[in-house]
Formats: C-alpha cells, sequence, structure tokens
C-alpha cells in the first residue's frame, strides 16, 4: 500500500502540531528531510530522536520524532509522527514536505482503516475510536475505551462461538442420528440461552445511548409556572431571564450539566397557550418538538393553585412521555387535589427547596440502571436485532433443518458487525466519518 501522511492534531494554535506517517517508506522519507544526531530509520523502534526538519536547504522546524517500526504500532506498518511546534503554518509546511517526497495525503479514517486491514483492531473496536475522539463526557469516553480494549468485540466473539457450536450439534444431530444421541431440547436451550445473551446486550443500549449522546429534559408547565426559575437554579446560573410577565420565554432554551460523568441537557420551554403573537406561537411549536423528543420531562405545577385548562392540556400530551412531576411552591400550603399518573417531587424553584431530590430522581432513572450498560452504535443494534430474530425464528420453527439455517444467518450477521465480511461500502461508510489525521 502507498505510504500516506497527514496532520493528527486540530487546526490552529497550539503548543505543538503532530504529523503522522504510516507506510513503508516512512523511515526512508523521514531520513531525506529529518537531520539531526542520527538517521531515523537507524533507530530503534519506539524511541524519540530531536532534530530539524528542512524543505531541501530551508529549515522549517525543531522538532522531536518518534519512530515506531512495524508490527508494533497503530496501523501494523512502520509510523513516524513528527511533533512540532504548534500553529497551522509550521505543520503545513512539514506536511508539503513530505508530500513532495512522494508521499500521499491520508483520507478520513485511513490509518485507523490500515489498523482494521492489518488485523490490529476489528470494526467495533475501529468504530470505538472514533467514539473516543467524540466523547461528550467521561463516561462515554470510559465506555468508548473498554469497546476500544476488545470488551464488546470479545462479548460477540462468545455469542458467535455459542452459535457455531449450536450449529455444530444440529449438523451432528442431522447428519449422524444413528451414531451420536444428542437431546434436541438440549439443543433448544441452548439457543435460547444465546437469544437472551443478545438481550442483555441490547438492553442495555439504552442506557448507552443516553451516556454517548446526553439525556434530554425539557422543562414544561404553563405559563408563568416558574419555568424559568426552576432551570437557572438546577443550573446555579441566571440562564432565562425571569419576570413575572406571562410569555417571557419566547424559544427553547438549553444548557448542559455534568451529573456524575453524563451530559444532561436541561431545556427552559415556553407554555402552551393560546396565542396571536408570532414569536410565542413559534415558541409554543418548538416546545411540542422537544417535548416529543425529550428522553424525560420535568412538568412544573403551581401547587398553590389548582390545576386549570392550560395544566390539563399538558397532562394530556405528557400522559405517554416518561415524566416527572414536579411541584412548584413547597413553600407555599398546597392549594388544590392532584391525581397525576407521575412520579412527583415538591421544589421551591425560588428558594431551591428540594431541588437536590428532583436531581436524585433523575439519577434514579438514568445513572444507576439495572442492566449492564452497552455503547453500541445505531449499525450494532440493527444487526443484533437481526440476530435476535433469527434466534426467534429458529426457536419457534421446531424443525431442526431450518434452525441450523437461522443459526447459520445469525453467525453470519455477527461476523459482518466484526468486519470478517462487512461490504465494501459499509467499511468506506465508517471510515469516511472519522477525521483525516485519525
Amino acid at each position: 500500500m502507498e505510504t500516506i501522511a497527514a496532520i493528527s492534531t486540530p487546526s490552529g494554535e497550539g503548543g505543538i502540531s503532530v504529523i503522522r506517517i504510516s507506510g513503508d517508506r516512512s523511515l526512508e522519507v523521514t531520513d531525506k528531510i529529518f537531520r539531526g544526531g542520527s538517521l531515523p530509520s537507524k533507530n530503534k523502534s519506539h524511541t524519540v530522536i530531536h532534530g530539524e526538519i528542512y524543505d531541501g536547504q530551508d529549515l522549517v522546524d525543531e522538532v522531536l520524532v518518534t519512530i515506531m517500526k512495524a508490527p508494533r504500532t497503530y496501523t501494523g506498518e512502520d509510523v513516524v509522527e513528527i511533533s512540532c511546534h504548534g500553529g497551522r503554518i509550521t505543520a503545513n509546511r512539514i506536511l508539503r514536505t513530505i508530500l513532495n517526497n512522494g508521499i500521499r495525503l491520508a483520507d478520513h479514517g485511513e490509518f485507523t482503516l490500515r489498523a482494521f486491514l492489518n488485523g490490529k483492531i476489528d470494526l467495533i473496536q475501529a468504530e470505538a475510536i472514533a467514539d473516543i475522539v467524540s466523547a461528550k463526557s467521561e463516561k462515554a469516553q470510559q465506555y468508548a475505551l473498554s469497546s476500544m480494549k476488545g470488551e464488546l468485540s470479545e462479548r460477540i466473539k462468545r455469542i458467535k462461538n455459542s452459535l457455531k457450536e449450536i450449529q455444530m450439534l444440529i449438523e451432528t444431530c442431522l447428519n449422524f442420528s444413528d451414531e451420536v444421541i444428542i437431546d434436541e431440547k438440549d439443543i433448544y436451550t441452548k439457543i435460547k440461552k444465546t437469544k437472551s445473551q443478545i438481550e442483555i446486550i441490547l438492553d442495555g443500549a439504552q442506557y448507552g445511548r443516553y451516556i454517548k449522546d446526553g439525556i434530554s429534559i425539557p422543562i414544561v408547565g404553563r405559563t408563568n409556572v416558574g419555568k424559568s426559575t426552576l432551570f437557572n437554579k438546577i443550573l446555579k446560573q441566571e440562564r432565562s431571564i425571569v419576570t413575572s410577565i406571562p410569555g417571557t420565554t419566547r424559544d427553547v432554551i438549553e444548557e448542559t450539566l455534568n451529573i456524575d460523568g453524563i451530559q444532561v441537557i436541561f431545556m427552559d420551554t415556553c407554555g402552551i397557550r393560546t396565542s396571536k403573537d408570532d414569536v410565542e406561537i413559534e415558541g409554543i411549536n418548538r416546545a411540542r418538538k422537544v417535548i416529543n423528543k425529550g428522553d424525560l420531562v420535568l412538568w412544573l405545577i403551581d401547587q398553590s393553585q389548582p390545576l386549570n385548562e392550560e395544566d390539563i392540556e399538558f397532562l394530556n400530551i405528557l400522559k405517554q412521555k416518561d415524566t416527572i412531576a414536579v411541584f412548584n411552591k413547597c413553600d407555599i400550603k398546597r392549594n388544590g387535589n392532584y391525581d397525576i399518573p407521575f412520579k412527583a417531587v415538591s421544589v421551591s424553584a425560588r428558594t431551591g427547596e428540594n431541588i437536590q431530590k428532583l436531581i436524585n430522581l433523575i439519577k434514579e432513572k438514568f445513572l444507576h440502571p439495572s442492566v449492564n450498560i452497552s455503547i453500541i452504535k445505531e449499525r450494532h443494534i440493527n444487526i443484533l436485532n437481526m440476530v435476535h430474530k433469527n434466534l426467534q425464528d429458529a426457536l419457534k420453527t421446531g424443525m431442526l433443518e431450518l434452525a441450523a439455517s437461522d443459526v447459520g444467518f445469525a453467525i453470519e450477521a455477527l461476523r459482518e458487525m466484526t468486519g470478517e465480511t462487512a461490504s465494501q461500502g459499509v467499511i468506506e461508510s465508517i471510515f469516511s466519518k472519522f477525521c483525516i489525521g485519525k
């Protein structure tokens, strides 16, 4: 394969920039442009040497060169990383000097693609590397790191091996029934057990999505009930404008809070009421949209007053949503009987009383699940759903010949998941989403 190069650090000003080269000619080209105590190619693998990069007779920069020789490298090829002073000009000049010596600019994700093609990682691990780069929270980074180290791949491998064992038992039962006695019930028991392992991963995938993408929580309620005050109190900052004038909030205002290492996106919304104001009408439409998309809704109710028509409208809207009823003004005597079908907490948005109780309810819902969390891609979910259906079909058929076919389909689907049989189109789609230096 051609030798490739790219800048692996973000563009802009910074302490250092790193240019990565991978391929058979990495050391040869570095020898050409580097001047120091010794040639890079003459040094041992995994060493760092100090010197200067020259473009012909022109000094480009003083650098550190890290030498990594195949096969113990990220890509499985000879890799050189040049650390230079930060800034766009210097890094681009070094890259241009490398490219002028017959090296090709790397495509998006091509270094990681080569790691995959050279058997250093499987496709699940490659996708986890992209998740590490794009992680929005500590927990997301930790789970992505465990996938990169092969934890999810190992789980899939064990499931695949179980299916191969089942496939072998079925074939033995069908082809050597006179010589080998195998109880068909044992085969179906093994299929059920393997199906349950798929279910465990899928059950944990929803919580994995919360860790990866964050939790979306709109605060809703009738006009002037204290949504903006609660929003500000949760965030501990004056983010939304608070006045006694109904309809102050005209748009959806978002702010992110890190709770136990997970991003929680709180959204202040306007009340849903009849209005002739075009701006407020648009705000109401946006409020409805975020309610539909929210992972959890905080419905704020003024407990000093009975429910009114606007409250009843929210009750009807939220019946199908995961909702916490938040009774505001707990420092004032309750004035009404509320038959609310949601978990509830009383707070004071003004004083902050019981705000921590509200946060704890959110934690109970999202941060302490009773399932094993799985951070997996949409591609993985689709494949695992397909495998689950294959195994369901195998259990329903009642005929070993058909069950063998269903188990075979499941094995092939899992091979696609790890990249053993993934199509070129799937591979290109995955790596096109990487940055160029990765």
